[in-house]
Parts: structure tokens; C-alpha cells; sequence
């Protein structure tokens, strides 16, 4: 199995960009099969999912058990648990959070260009 943590997918602009860069970047994992990790149920997300028949695995921020540092938290089990990340730049701060987390751990990222 192979778990891709999909970041910022706002940034891709539409459904179609969405869909051609994550098929470019995972087309030679498919045998593997996939789960795609995320921060949040976007319709880019559950669409791709979907049209694919993958699994998907959200991370939720935990306001009650972290505090102030939920974000950090959820950051660091999405990437403790991804194999890699596509990186769509949608201009969040937790969005580049993520990348750099990622960046630090040594997990591949894939930048998507607009």
C-alpha cells in the first residue's frame, strides 16, 4: 500500500488540473494501491477517490487534546503516516507548514506548478 498525502488542493484551480497532476505523479504506484491522506474532506479529494475506488485517510485537527498546538500535532501524524506528499500551493500557512514538516522528515514531495 502506498499512503500519498495530498496537500493544498485548493491550489490546483479546478477538478481537471487536480486530476492529470495526481494521475501524473501516482500513475507507477496504482499496482501498489493507493491511500491518499489529507487534512480535509475536499470535493477534489473525494471525487479523485472516488472515480479511482481509493481509500482515503482524513487527519482532524484535535482542538480538545492539543490546545494551541493541534495543527502541529495533525501535521506531524499525516506525515508520520505518508509515504509522500503532492504539493498543490494554495498560499496556507498550514499548508506550507506541512511541506516543510515533510521537507525535514525527508519524505518525497511532489510540487505542482501552476
Amino acid at each position: 500500500m502506498f499512503n500519498v498525502a495530498i496537500i493544498g488542493s485548493d491550489g490546483a484551480g479546478s477538478y481537471k488540473n487536480f486530476r492529470e497532476r495526481c494521475i501524473y505523479y501516482l500513475k507507477n504506484k496504482a499496482s501498489e494501491g493507493i491511500t491518499i491522506m489529507a487534512t480535509e474532506e475536499h470535493e477534489y479529494i473525494k471525487k479523485f477517490a472516488t472515480e479511482f475506488g481509493l481509500n482515503i485517510q482524513f487527519f482532524y485537527t484535535d482542538w480538545k487534546s492539543y490546545g494551541k498546538n493541534a495543527l502541529k500535532e495533525r501535521n506531524k501524524q499525516l506525515i508520520s503516516n505518508s509515504a509522500a506528499v503532492i504539493y498543490f500551493d494554495d498560499g496556507l500557512k498550514d499548508t506550507l507548514m506541512i511541506r516543510e514538516l515533510a521537507k525535514k522528515t525527508g519524505i518525497p514531495i511532489r510540487t505542482v506548478k501552476k
